[in-house]
C-alpha cells in the first residue's frame, strides 16, 4: 500500500488514497522530510555554540525530526497536528543558521506538508471503515490566532531550555514555565483544526467540525437534493466558518437542524440552532469532494 491507512482509490487506482488525494505527493513530502534529516538544520545552527547549547540543539532536533517521521509513516489526524506543530521549526532553524541550501530543503518540506493532497492523505489515514474524509479549510477568525498561539507555545518550549543551557537561569526558567503551562491546552486546541472534516459514508454525509458546529451534522443520502460548487453561499447557510473561495453547496429535500458554536452564532448573527435546507462547507479539495459526493449519490 502506498499510503498506510489511506487506502486505494475507489476505482483501484493505487496512485490515490480513498479520498482521491495523490499518494505521490505524499511520498514526495516524506522524501523531503528525510532530506531535512540529511541536511540537519539544527546541527548547522549548533556550530560555534557552547557544549550545552550544541548538545541540546542536537538532541531536540533529532528527536523532533524522528517524531515527524513517525507521524508521516503512520498517517492520522494526530499525525497532521504533529506535522503542523513541529515541521516549521526546521525552516526556522535553517533560516537562523543562514544556510541557503538547507533553507531550500526545509522550505520545500514545509510546502509539501501543507498541500491539500498531503493533508488529506494524513486525515484519511485515521478513517474508520468506509469513511472518506476531506479536511476543511481553516476559518478566517481562527487562522491568525492559531499562528500566534503556535508561535508563543513553540517559541517558549524552544527558547526556555536554550536559555537555561546558555546559563541564563532566571529568564530560561521563566520562559520554560510559560511553555509548560501552554503545553496543557495549546496542542489540544491546535488539534481541533486537524479534526475538521467533511466525511462521506455509505449512509450519507457528515460534517465533523466542532469549531463551527456544537454538534456533528449528519445527513442521510436520501435527503440530498442537489450538490454543486460555488464561489459564494447564495441562499445556503454558511457552515464554512467564514472561509473565502470555492465551497460545496448541499441542498436537502427536508430541513435539518444544526447547532452552532458561540463564535459561529456571532459570525452569522443568528441563534444557537438553525433549521437549514441548504448549507455550504469548504473542503481543501473542493472539486474532489464534490465529485465523490455526486458519484456516491448516483
Amino acid at each position: 500500500m502506498l499510503c498506510p491507512g489511506c487506502g486505494y482509490g475507489r476505482l483501484g487506482d493505487v496512485r490515490n488514497a480513498a479520498n482521491g488525494a495523490s499518494t505521490a505527493v505524499f511520498w514526495l513530502a516524506r522524501l523531503a522530510w528525510v532530506l531535512v534529516g540529511v541536511v540537519a538544520p539544527w546541527s548547522a545552527l549548533a556550530d560555534g555554540r557552547s557544549t550545552a547549547v550544541s548538545l541540546l540543539l542536537g538532541v531536540s532536533g533529532w528527536t523532533a525530526w524522528t517524531v515527524v517521521l513517525v507521524a508521516v509513516v503512520i498517517p492520522s489526524a494526530v499525525s497532521l497536528t504533529v506535522v503542523r506543530v513541529i515541521s516549521p521549526l526546521a525552516l526556522v532553524a535553517a533560516v537562523a543558521a543562514g544556510n541557503v541550501p538547507v533553507v531550500i530543503v526545509a522550505a520545500a518540506a514545509l510546502v509539501l506538508f501543507s498541500v491539500p493532497d498531503t493533508t488529506d492523505c494524513l486525515v484519511q489515514g485515521g478513517a474508520y471503515g468506509a469513511e472518506t474524509r476531506f479536511l476543511l479549510r481553516t476559518p478566517v477568525p481562527y487562522l491568525l490566532p492559531a499562528v500566534l498561539v503556535w508561535a508563543l507555545f513553540v517559541g517558549s518550549m524552544v527558547a526556555g531550555p536554550l536559555l537555561v543551557a546558555a546559563r541564563a537561569w532566571v529568564p530560561g526558567a521563566a520562559v520554560t514555565a510559560i511553555g509548560i503551562v501552554l503545553a496543557v491546552r495549546v496542542p489540544r486546541r491546535l488539534h481541533r483544526l486537524s479534526r475538521r472534516w467533511l466525511v462521506i459514508v455509505p449512509a450519507g454525509i457528515v460534517v465533523h467540525d466542532h469549531m463551527v458546529l456544537a454538534e456533528t451534522l449528519m445527513v442521510r443520502r436520501s435527503q440530498t437534493r442537489d450538490l454543486s460548487v460555488a464561489a459564494e453561499n447564495g441562499e445556503a447557510a454558511d457552515l464554512t466558518g467564514g472561509v473565502m473561495g470555492s465551497r460545496v453547496i448541499i441542498a436537502l429535500s427536508t430541513a435539518e437542524k444544526v447547532i452552532l458554536t458561540p463564535i459561529t452564532m456571532r459570525t452569522l448573527g443568528t441563534g444557537e440552532a438553525l433549521h437549514v435546507q441548504m448549507f455550504s462547507v469548504a473542503p481543501r479539495r473542493v472539486r474532489a469532494a464534490h465529485a465523490l459526493l455526486v458519484n456516491e449519490r448516483a
